[in-house]
């Protein structure tokens, strides 16, 4: 990804370097075409970025504005609510309890956006039969102990924990 930003960079360099030389060409008298030899690139390339020079003082790009943003920021508030007070819910069910005309997808990108994870419950082991008699075995071994024993024991089953922030992730 960095290698990416520095190439941009780079491009964006050599880009501004090029349209420099073109006006620096034009200060020193050269016409339009022989600029345009000079540099190996077509005429109109050359007149584009001289005209610009002369209306706006520079050679930098407009900004170019992208695609339109698919979610008013009122929908983005209730995508906010929705999973503040839903964690474990997913991006489908967002959509149809918020009756929004998005994709998953769209929703998706939103949640990545306002830092959430799609989270997936612990789901806890049913206890057999043998679990039972186990269990059972123990307590009538151990019915008569004081209750400072029995606050030094830990039932597995009663908590469920992680030793991590986040669970499964979905994204």
């Amino acid at each position: 990804m960095a290698a990416r930003r520095a190439q941009a960079a780079q491009r964006q360099s050599d880009k501004l370097a090029l349209r420099g030389r073109i006006g620096g060409m034009r200060e020193s008298g050269l016409s339009t075409c022989d600029i345009a030899e000079e540099v190996v690139v077509h005429r109109t390339i050359v007149y584009h970025w001289l005209k610009r020079w002369d209306v706006e003082g520079n050679l930098r790009d407009h900004s170019k504005p992208g695609r339109a943003r698919k979610t008013t920021a009122e929908e983005d508030r209730r995508t906010r609510d929705y999973f503040e007070t839903h964690p474990f819910s997913n991006a489908i069910a967002a959509r149809e309890y918020l009756r929004l005309d998005l994709s998953a997808e769209t929703i998706r990108k939103r949640m990545k956006e306002m830092g959430f994870r799609h989270r997936t419950p612990g789901i806890k082991p049913k206890l057999t039969e043998r679990h039972q008699e186990l269990r059972l075995q123990f307590a009538q071994q151990y019915v008569h102990q004081e209750l400072n024993f029995w606050g030094r024991v830990i039932f597995s089953d009663e908590k469920t924990f992680s030793s991590t922030s986040h669970g499964k992730l979905h994204c």
